[in-house]
């Protein structure tokens, strides 16, 4: 099939640009189904960007046999990054049909509900959040988020020490920080990352990481930015434990198999990954005790029923995705003829 012949797909809220391992994962699988599935992606707006004042890409959006707004953490409380996104099945431009996918959704206004029910096509992330869509009157599937979809990937090498990432919030960064120099951990090792050889000196890394974290550096294990994500991936395949406050933290440990326990993010994301993963809850820990964690606490290996129900949720998901873009595919074709 020719260039010519392939549906035109733009995507809103495009968060590769946002040097975060997760989301960088998230967009390469969604284009890579997209692709696979026959469509062309003529357009990608940035995450948070205004998408109504740039002309070039409303061009590509009239243009379009499909809008496809993946979701991520940014349908919640009602957030202006949220409305933005949702704006877009309103808009004049907009003349294909609009699939929400990979989409978290919490405590939103009622009018949010009447956007997200023009929809061609809704799924959700999570299974509270489908119930929660399902609760507004919108019909959802549900889809684990995206960077579940590519299956597992496991190191060779033998697993060795703590490794403690980060959190949306600063205050709880500052925490885990703490908590990592009390444990002995080998590193602090962020979802994010930059890309500039100066990242790479100690002394800059130590900078980053007093002004990310809020912590003397001195008094914390060495901040790791691993360089993409294949590197991150290698770094947590090679731990024997994670401690993290970071949802996309946990997805990746998942698909490496690594042990965790985690602390509440800004919304009921890990909560709810946990309980679809079928992990137990009290791998989510009160962000209070991480001040009295010991390190026999925290040496919380997987159970051989954890592995299990982790093999089947990844291969649940990759199946799921596949059904996922195969339905945007016809959605996009159909928008053709």
């Amino acid at each position: 099939m020719t260039d010519a012949e392939k549906p035109r797909v733009v995507i809103l809220n495009d968060t590769s640009g946002r040097s975060h391992h997760g989301c960088s994962r998230v967009m390469r699988l969604l284009v890579d189904g997209l692709q696979r599935h026959g469509m062309q992606i003529i357009a990608r707006s940035p995450a948070r960007h205004d998408w109504v004042r740039d002309a070039a890409f409303l061009v590509q959006l009239k243009q379009a046999n499909l809008i496809v707004v993946n979701g991520e953490g940014t349908l919640h409380h009602g957030r202006p990054a949220g409305q933005r996104l949702l704006e877009v099945t309103r808009h004049p431009g907009a003349r294909a049909p609009v699939a929400v996918i990979n989409a978290l959704w919490q405590d939103n206004p009622a009018d949010w509900a009447a956007m997200l029910g023009k929809c061609a096509l809704v799924s959700a992330r999570d299974s509270r959040s489908q119930a929660a869509m399902r609760a507004a009157g919108v019909a959802a599937r549900l889809v684990p988020d995206l960077s579940l979809t590519g299956g597992a990937v496991l190191q060779s090498s033998p697993r060795k020490g703590l490794i403690v990432g980060d959190s949306v919030r600063l205050s709880t960064r500052r925490q885990l920080a703490r908590a990592a120099a009390r444990l002995n951990a080998r590193a602090l090792l962020p979802t994010k990352t930059r890309q500039s050889v100066l990242y790479r000196l100690p002394l800059v890394r130590a900078v980053v990481s007093a002004a990310y974290n809020g912590v003397v550096p001195c008094t914390t294990p060495p901040l790791m930015l691993a360089a993409d994500e294949p590197a991150y991936l290698a770094e947590l395949g090679r731990a024997q434990m994670h401690l993290t406050g970071r949802f996309h933290a946990i997805c990746l440990s998942i698909v490496t198999q690594t042990p965790f326990l985690a602390v509440g993010s800004n919304s009921w994301k890990i909560e709810a990954l946990l309980a679809d993963a079928g992990l137990p809850a009290d791998r989510l820990i009160p962000l209070e005790t991480l001040a009295t964690l010991t390190e026999a606490a925290v040496d919380r290996p997987f159970a051989e029923a954890e592995t299990a129900g982790i093999a089947a949720f990844l291969t649940r998901a990759m199946t799921d995705a596949e059904a996922l873009f195969a339905d945007l595919a016809a959605l996009a074709q159909q928008d053709r003829l």
